[in-house]
Parts: C-alpha cells; structure tokens; sequence
C-alpha cells in the first residue's frame, strides 16, 4: 500500500462485505479529509444496509461511526483547521483509513484533545440518538417517559433524558445485560417486553412520551408497538427512532383510539449542529457515560467476522471499536 491507497471494508453487494485496498477519496473544495483513527458498526442500522437498501448503492465502503483528525481542508469547508479531532452526523464511509466529509450536507463536531479514542466514532451514535429528544424537554404534562429497546441508542437517550428533567424513565428491552446496564445508567424501571400484557400496562402508570427505538419486532402475537401505544397516555406522544428492516406494524385502532401523536426525531440539520455541540459537552463532563457502552475493542481486520457473528448474537455486543493502529493521534 502507499499514500494513494488505503484498506478499507467494501460492502460489494446485499451481505458480501469485504476487506479491499482502494484508492483514497480526493477531497473536492467543500469537504474535509478525514485520517480515521477509530469507527464503530451501528447496531441498528448497519444490519439493513449489509443486507440491502435502497438508500446505499453499491459497491460502497460500509460504515458511518468514525472519527479521526482532519488532514486536508477544502476551500469552501468551513472554519475547519488541519489538525482538529472531529466526528460526525452522518456520512457513510466509515470503515477506512480515510474519509471525505461533506460540512455542507453533514454535522461535523470538534472533539476536545482530552477525549477518549474510544469513546470518540461513539460519538456519531449519541447525537444520533439524542435526536429523539432535541427540543423536547421535560415540561408540564412531559415528565415521564417510555423507552422501548435499550441497545446503545436507548442507552444514550435515557441519560439525555434525564439532562432534560424527565422525573421518571422507564425501558423495555428483550435481554437482560440492556436492562441490568441501563438501570446502571439511570432507568427508574426496566421491563421485559415477553412478560408485559394489555391488562398488566393498564394496571400500570402511562408514560407522556414513549420512543420507539428497537429495530424488528421479535415478539410472536400482537405487536411490541400495539403494547407501547397502550403504554402511553391518550394525548400523548410516540417518536419513531429504530429502523426495522422489514418495517413496523401496528394497530390503527389502538392508535387512534388514544389520540396519540407520531413523529419523527430531529433532522434538521441546523437544529442537529447546535444541539449537538451541548450533547458532545455533555460527553465530555461524563453526564452521559459513553464507555459503558463499548463491548469490545478490535483491530479493523477484524470486522467482517465479528459484524457477521453479530448480526447472530446481538445481545452479546454493545459498541464494538475498531482501530487501524495505535499510534498517537
């Protein structure tokens, strides 16, 4: 290999991922060039796009959790400095030694010289999925609150949630590790969803606010969301965050019977870049724990067998990190 070409994992096709030497990206006038230092695979959308979406062509490098330090600056990329730790929202391109970045089509955040390594290509996840909750604060009519799935993404939201004052967080996830770290982390109540019936919910106090942050449903009879909306106050609120890959399903009726409202978290990019800078702050002060996330720590030619095995035993992994090398950034 020399400085024109870099490894990288090339997703060539549905499920054929694959360990390449390609050329490295040539930065145009808007966009950054980025040395990865560390990246990590996304435990909930990852699996979808190895499998296949029509979001992703391919052949493309796989990944969008990384972080590294800038090396080159367009002219038209921003106040951006040769230099600078960043991570960023969201870009595929991850798993590489290098990466460009578009500052124009993406949120791309400054991490402190004192953050970890590890914790940092984390970082792409936390603000990912603080975004259930951008701009919606605790508030009269507002405080308690519902998390189904406790994976990394819900992990994070339920130590957001509790910087923006919600006074009681309940989760739901189907493995015990989730649910003994996400007390750990702050959850007032844990529950398994196998264990939950329309009567036990009712007999229950509902939540104001219940996100949906689990990927396929794996529970066999009604739907794990019929069991959220019930779980829910009727004028209430149900954000739509987790990416099944063969879409969700649930009871019209239900729904409209409770006068709940849907919605999406944030994507306004302008909304992201803002919030964001305080998520990161909240990193960096340990207000939310990014390491007791990380599962396992692992050299990049490592990845496509532990991806795969992954996508067979997804409660043994939380946040598996992934470095090219250990020298100093």
């Amino acid at each position: 290999m020399n400085s024109e070409t870099m490894r990288a994992w090339v997703l060539e096709g549905p499920g054929r991922l694959a360990l390449r030497t390609i050329a490295v990206p040539e930065a145009g006038p808007d966009q950054l060039l980025v040395k990865i230092d560390r990246a990590c695979t996304c435990n909930g959308s990852d699996p979808g796009i190895y499998h296949g979406s029509p979001a992703y062509a391919t052949p493309c490098v796989f990944g969008h959790e990384g972080s590294g330090r800038i090396v080159k600056v367009g002219e038209r990329a921003g106040d951006f400095r040769v230099g600078e730790r960043v991570f960023w929202w969201f870009e595929m391109g991850s798993f590489a030694e290098y990466q460009a970045i578009t500052p124009s089509q993406t949120a791309v955040f400054r991490l402190p010289e004192s953050f970890g390594r590890d914790e940092a290509p984390v970082m792409e996840l936390v603000v990912a999925a603080c975004r259930a909750l951008m701009r919606r604060p605790a508030c009269e009519g507002r405080r308690r609150l519902l998390i189904c799935g406790l994976g990394p993404s819900g992990l994070v939201l339920l130590q957001y949630a509790r910087q923006l004052g919600y006074t009681h967080i309940a989760g739901w996830d189907l493995y015990p590790g989730r649910r003994v770290l996400a007390q750990r982390l702050g959850a007032d109540e844990v529950f398994d969803p196998r264990e939950l019936t329309p009567e036990r919910i009712a007999a229950g106090k509902a939540a104001d606010c219940t996100v949906l942050m689990f990927g396929d449903d794996k529970l066999p009879g009604e739907p794990t969301t019929d069991l959220a909306l019930l779980a829910t106050r009727p004028y209430g609120t149900v954000i739509s965050y987790g990416h099944p890959e063969h879409g969700a399903r649930f009871s019209p009726y239900v729904f409209q019977s409770r006068n709940l409202t849907l919605i999406p978290p944030e994507n306004d990019l302008d909304v992201i870049r803002e919030e964001g800078k305080r998520v990161t702050e909240l990193a960096a002060e340990g207000e939310i724990d990014v390491a007791a996330l990380i599962t396992h720590r692992l050299p990049f030619d490592m990845l496509g067998d532990t991806f795969r095995d992954m996508l067979v035993r997804p409660d043994a992994y939380g946040k598996v990190i992934y470095h090219w090398e250990e020298k100093t950034l």
